[in-house]
């Protein structure tokens, strides 16, 4: 341990040596990073990340499995947040779709979490953008988090 301080303060005082007098010293080479195989590009929810025919699926999804607690029109009330306008901006603008995805899905309904299948739960979600007036595309939402995790909730247009 005592011989590799010194080594490192000896290397260290001579590059402060090279830089002082001038001489040139080598920077370590950078070596890129492999490209990976599928890129994933972050896109948000503004850019149609869900279809209307699943929004209207997902609309009848919600109905039965979660209007109970947060209502039909998805304004909540004093025990259930709001899942729709700035309420929900509030709580989720920044983070990604995989995120609130799992919340859902991890946590809804309170008394039989992760208890529709995967799907019903990407269809109530794309019932969620289409209620908060995000555009649909031409690709439904799947279910699987790592196509979900770049997708940002935003309003910025």
């Amino acid at each position: 341990m005592i011989l590799g301080r010194a080594r490192g303060l000896a290397a260290l005082g001579w590059t402060l040596t090279a830089c002082a007098s001038g001489a040139a010293v080598e920077s370590p080479e950078v070596v890129p990073a492999p490209a990976m195989a599928v890129e994933i590009s972050a896109t948000s929810v503004l850019d149609g990340v869900y279809t209307v025919e699943q929004a209207a699926a997902g609309a009848d999804q919600y109905a039965r499995a979660c209007s109970s607690c947060h209502a039909l029109d998805l304004r909540g009330n004093s025990n259930s947040p709001g899942l729709v306008g700035t309420g929900f901006l509030f709580l989720w603008e920044g983070k990604s779709l995989g995120e609130l995805f799992t919340s859902i899905r991890t946590r809804m309904p309170t008394n039989a979490p992760n208890s529709l299948p995967a799907q019903a739960y990407a269809d109530i979600l794309a019932h969620l953008m289409a209620a908060n007036q995000f555009p649909p595309g031409r690709r439904s939402l799947t279910p699987e988090r790592a196509l979900l995790d770049p997708i940002i909730i935003t309003s910025n247009r």
